[in-house]
Order: structure tokens, then C-alpha cells, then sequence
């Protein structure tokens, strides 16, 4: 394999040397010794080793130049097609500091991409150790895209493959103090500080001592202990200086000025988040570009400057919408179900032939599931059927019965009345036979009171007597149905008494031959009088005379 590239080389020694903190860098031991070991390395595995070392050291002090040192390694292996161990495990490593930088730069589609590559790497393999690094990384994806549950679960799985694999105690407590930021975030502070008390518990090194403080300083600010807070970020600010970590130092910086304008210190707080905001755009750092750009423009706007404030708010929404892109998360979606269904393809394909069998047995289950359904249907509809033509006949028969009921009721409310009307027909022959006999026992003359005897039997056996001078038959109707007397007297006085009489008396449910009798007169008369009043009324000989006249309405 060809050496480290000239150019390469070349580039990184170029950007190491114009900055600042790269100068200060040159002159570290630890910088000197990996570039030394780059260049005098005889073996490809020991060169890229010692890349990879240096694009871990180097990463959160120039972001550009570690970017440069990661492909470096992925595009060696891949152009020499290693296959073995050692390099397919360093390839996966230098894919998850690829993706580890693309996140920090706010390309998570990108990061997510080579995360999941290096997860599918390392599984190939069966290399715990980095199998370890990439579900922590995973769980940091995860936790900055604020899905808290796959975060807290992915940081659980990295500590039992670290645990279980008795890993390097930091990259332990890396695992246990993410979980706990992670709990933060979600408010659940009695969980965060156990997570991060059991970090600092394990941590050796100074650099990770600093984070987990760091870490515990928010849960001060939390509770509103800011002067504990700003005590413990002041210190994390000389120990990030001091090793030139630009990304923990920018984070500092910010909850520095969080914690002053908790004090209402808002003029220190302005001076910490113009440092932060430096050191973020030097390291082109945009998740935390945008906080500490809000961050600057609520304190300016509670001090009354609102100019600044509505500059810095202009760049936060700028920031702000870059990263929360509506097709930037549909593809970080279309990448996981990418990722899912391979993993689901290679398994499926790993059990082909046990599931044959499987598949044949679901067969025979299936046409026995459907023959069995459309038999259950076939009945299910039947006895629906054999219900339906029972209810129908039962709804037929209470019908019946329900016109029968009506039709004898209706019979013997005309019987009742007949039976009415003839009880008080009898009571006036009664009443007037007995004032005619009284009028002929008032008679002195014998001869006399034998004839008027003889007329009044003559008159009884005729049924002629005057019932016009009776009221019986009015005050009845008023009883029976005052509402077709007022009617009638109302909207029909174009007709003569004899009309109404006959109207009254059809009203009260007689015959033509009952009204006849008890008239006194002819068949025809009846049907005369009946066909004058149709005649008045402007009716054919179809229609009912008393219907017309009770829902007769006067038009308006």
C-alpha cells in the first residue's frame, strides 16, 4: 500500500500550522510523537492505526483536518480491498469518526448513513469493542435528534457490550454519563445524577472528569444554584483551554452565560456567548451555533437592545431551519427502514429453507382457515336469512292483529253510539207518551179522550212523532264531537238545518235506512237531501261527505 499520501500529508501540516490553537498543538508531545509515527511507519495496519489516533486527538480541536485524516484511511482500505480482521475493524472505526464529524457539522442524514454502516461492519466481524463505540454513537445520533427513547436505549445496549467485554473503564463512563445527559433532557434529574455520578465514579482521565462536572453544574443551574454552577463552568473553561477541546470549550462558554443571566448578570453573559459563538464558528459547529445565537438575542432583548436581539434571532431562524429540514428527516427515516430491511433480508435469507416447511404448513393452514370462514359465512348468512323472515312474519302477524284490534274498536265505538242514541230516543218517546197520556187524563170528555188514546197509539205504532221539537240529537253531538258542530256552523252556512240534521246524524254513524226510520220519512228523501248537500259542497259521489267536512281547512 502506497504511504501516507505527500499531498495528504502536506494539507494536514498546512492546517495544523495556521491557527492558533494548532501552533499550540505542534508543540504538544502527544501531536508530535503520532505525526512522527505516521511518517516512519513500515506497515499499513501500524500507519493507519496511528491515523485513526490522530483524528481522534485532534477532532474536537480542528474539525477540518481530523474530516481529512478519516477519509484518508476509509479511501487506503478500500482502494487496496483489505479484507482481513484488523483492517474491515479499523475501517469501521474510521467510519464512525466520519459520521461523528457530519453530525457535528449538521449533516445527521450523512452521519446516519455511516453510522449504520459501521454498525453492519462491526457485526460482520463480530468485534465487540467497536461494536461498543458504534451503539454509543448511535445513542449520541439519536439523543441530539431528541428521540430520548432510541437515545436511552441504544447508550443501555453500548454498556452491556462494554461491560461484558470488560472494555477501557472511560469508554464505560462515556456510555453511563451520556445516559444520564440524556435523562436530563428529559427532566428525569434524580436518574441523570445517578448516571453521572456513576461516571465520575469510573473516569480517570481529566478531560472526561471535566464533562461529567460539566454535566452536574446543569443539574445546579436546574435547581437554580447558579453561583455552584458558574464556579464549576469557570473551571471546566481552563481545563478545555488548557487542552485545546474547542467543542466542550464552546459548550462551556454557553452554559456559562446561561448561568449569568440566571444572576441577572446579563453583561458577563453577553461576554461568554461572544466567546462561544467564535469557537463554535471556527469548529463550524451549527446545533451549537443556533442555541447560543437565541441565547444572545433573549439577553439582548432583555436589556433593551432589541437591534441585536433581531440580528441574532435572524441568524438563530437561519440555523434553526437548516437543521430541522422537513426532507432532511424523511431521509434519516428512509435510511433507518434502508438499514432494517437488509438486516431483515439477510436473516430471511439465513432461514430459507426451514421456513419451506413453514410456508407449506401455513398453505394447508390458510385453504382450511378460508374453507372453514366461507362455511361460518354460509350458515352466518343463512340463519341471518331464516331471522329476517321470521321477524318479517312476526312484524306481519302483530299488523294483523293491530288492524283487527283497530276494526273491532272501531265497531264497537258505532255500537256504543247507536246504542246511545237509541237509549235517548227511547227516553223521549218515553217522556212524550207520558205527557200526552197526562195531557188525555186531563180531558173530561169521554168520547174525546178515546179518540186522542186511539191517535196516540196510531202515532206510537208509526214511530210519527215530532222529533224536531226534541234537542237530544244537538246536545249528543256536543257531547260526541263538538269540534264537527262548530265546523260545520262555522264554514257551511249555506246549508239548512235539515241538512245539517242528516250530516249530524251520518256523523253519528246511522244508515241511510236507521236515519230513514228514525225520521219518519222516505228512502228517497234521505238520498235527496244527501245529494243536495254534495251538490253545495262541490263533491263527487266517490267521496266521504263527513271526511270532506273534518278536514276541510278554509283557504287563507
Amino acid at each position: 500500500m502506497p504511504k501516507f499520501s505527500s499531498y495528504v500529508y502536506n494539507i494536514v501540516i498546512v492546517l495544523l500550522t495556521t491557527s492558533s490553537s494548532i501552533i499550540a498543538q505542534s508543540r504538544d508531545n502527544v501531536f508530535k510523537e503520532l505525526m512522527s509515527q505516521i511518517k516512519t511507519s513500515v506497515s499499513d495496519s501500524a500507519r493507519i492505526h496511528y491515523k485513526i489516533e490522530l483524528t481522534k486527538y485532534i477532532l474536537n480541536r480542528d474539525i477540518d483536518t481530523a474530516k481529512i485524516l478519516a477519509n484518508e484511511v476509509v479511501e487506503t482500505l478500500e482502494r487496496n480491498k483489505y479484507r482481513t480482521l484488523y483492517f474491515e475493524g479499523k475501517k469501521a472505526e474510521a467510519i464512525n469518526y466520519l459520521a461523528i464529524i457530519e453530525a457535528k457539522q449538521s449533516f445527521p442524514e450523512k452521519a446516519l448513513s455511516k453510522y449504520l454502516e459501521a454498525l453492519k461492519i462491526s457485526k460482520s466481524i463480530k468485534d465487540s469493542t467497536m461494536l461498543g463505540l458504534t451503539v454509543h454513537n448511535l445513542g449520541m445520533f439519536y439523543r441530539r435528534q431528541k428521540e430520548y427513547s432510541k437515545a436511552k436505549a441504544y447508550f443501555k445496549e453500548a454498556i452491556r457490550i462494554k461491560e461484558r467485554i470488560v472494555d477501557n473503564p472511560n469508554n464505560v463512563a462515556k456510555s453511563y454519563n451520556m445516559l444520564g445527559v440524556t435523562h436530563f433532557y428529559e427532566k428525569q434529574y434524580d436518574s441523570a445524577f445517578a448516571r453521572y455520578s456513576k461516571a465520575k465514579e469510573i473516569y480517570t482521565s481529566k478531560q472526561d472528569i471535566a464533562k461529567v462536572n460539566g454535566n452536574l453544574a446543569l443539574l445546579y443551574y436546574s435547581s437554580k444554584q447558579y453561583d455552584k454552577a458558574i464556579k464549576v463552568f469557570q473551571e471546566n473553561i481552563k481545563t478545555f483551554r488548557e487542552l485545546g477541546l474547542l467543542n466542550e470549550l464552546s459548550t462551556a462558554y454557553l452554559n456559562l452565560a446561561a448561568s449569568h443571566n440566571g444572576m441577572k448578570n446579563y453583561n458577563k453573559a453577553i461576554v461568554s456567548l461572544d466567546s462561544a459563538i467564535t469557537i463554535s464558528k471556527k469548529i463550524k459547529h451549527k446545533e451549537l451555533l443556533r442555541k447560543q445565537y437565541y441565547s444572545r438575542s433573549s439577553v439582548y432583548k432583555t436589556t433593551g437592545n432589541f437591534e441585536r436581539a433581531l440580528e441574532d434571532y435572524t441568524l438563530y431562524k437561519a440555523y434553526n431551519d437548516s437543521l430541522n429540514n422537513i426532507k432532511k428527516a424523511k431521509r434519516l427515516i428512509a435510511l433507518e427502514l434502508n438499514y432494517k430491511f437488509e438486516k431483515e433480508k439477510l436473516q430471511t435469507e439465513l432461514k430459507l429453507q426451514s421456513e419451506k416447511v413453514k410456508k407449506q404448513w401455513y398453505l394447508v393452514l390458510l385453504i382450511l382457515s378460508v374453507t372453514s370462514a366461507i362455511i361460518i359465512f354460509l350458515l352466518i348468512r343463512k340463519n341471518a336469512k331464516n331471522q329476517l323472515a321470521l321477524s318479517t312474519r312476526k312484524l306481519e302477524n302483530e299488523q294483523l292483529q293491530r288492524k283487527t284490534a283497530e276494526q273491532v274498536l272501531q265497531l264497537k265505538e258505532a255500537e256504543l253510539k247507536n246504542e246511545h242514541l237509541n237509549s235517548q230516543i227511547k227516553q223521549e218517546y218515553q217522556d212524550l207518551f207520558i205527557k200526552e197520556l197526562k195531557s188525555i187524563l186531563s180531558i173530561e170528555s169521554g168520547e174525546n179522550k178515546t179518540k186522542a188514546i186511539k191517535s196516540l197509539l196510531a202515532s206510537l205504532k208509526s214511530k210519527n212523532i215530532d222529533y224536531n221539537t226534541s234537542l237530544s240529537l244537538t246536545e249528543y253531538l256536543d257531547k260526541v264531537s263538538p269540534s264537527f258542530k262548530i265546523k260545520l256552523n262555522t264554514h257551511f252556512l249555506f246549508l239548512n238545518e235539515k241538512e245539517k240534521k242528516l250530516l249530524y246524524l251520518m256523523k253519528l254513524g246511522l244508515s241511510t235506512n236507521e236515519i230513514k226510520d228514525l225520521q219518519s220519512i222516505s228512502l228517497a228523501s234521505v238520498k235527496s237531501t244527501r245529494y243536495r248537500i254534495r251538490k253545495k259542497l262541490q263533491i263527487n259521489s266517490d267521496e266521504d261527505i263527513i271526511n270532506y267536512i273534518e278536514n276541510y281547512k278554509p283557504k287563507e
